[in-house]
């Protein structure tokens, strides 16, 4: 369980590394921008800064919920593969074994219905006699 836990909290750190890493870019990527003062497409610098952080944000964004996709998918496979050593271990029935026996449950009890019914029978004869 605690290695479980490790593993999830070592994939916060790197989505927070990832993070920094982009925001420090976009703040250099601004810097550089005011410190040259360009003029594209019409725009005003402080347009092009907001239009190229939107840009940035939205790439980030979309690399953001990639890595958060693929670290739920590794969580997902952790859990199960943690819940399935862990059944193990205890030596819990299955559902397939739990089928098996209410299957063997429902048979015995017709089986004792039957019999049941063949006793009220043989009874019945033997009141009559």
């Amino acid at each position: 369980m605690t290695d479980f836990i490790d593993r999830a909290i070592l994939i916060g750190l790197g989505l927070e590394k990832k993070i920094k890493e982009l925001v420090g870019e976009l703040q250099r990527l601004g810097e550089k921008e005011v410190k040259t003062g360009k003029e594209g497409e019409g725009l005003t610098p402080k347009k092009r800064l907001e239009n190229m952080i939107v840009e940035e944000s939205m790439n980030l964004v979309k690399e953001l919920l990639s890595t958060l996709r693929s670290g739920k998918e590794r969580l997902e496979e952790e859990v199960v593969d943690f819940s399935q050593r862990f059944v193990e271990r205890l030596n819990l029935a299955t559902k397939e074994d739990i089928d098996v026996i209410k299957e063997m449950a429902r048979v015995a009890r017709e089986k004792v219905d039957a019999i049941e019914k063949k006793i009220e029978e043989l009874e019945h004869k033997g009141r009559k006699k």
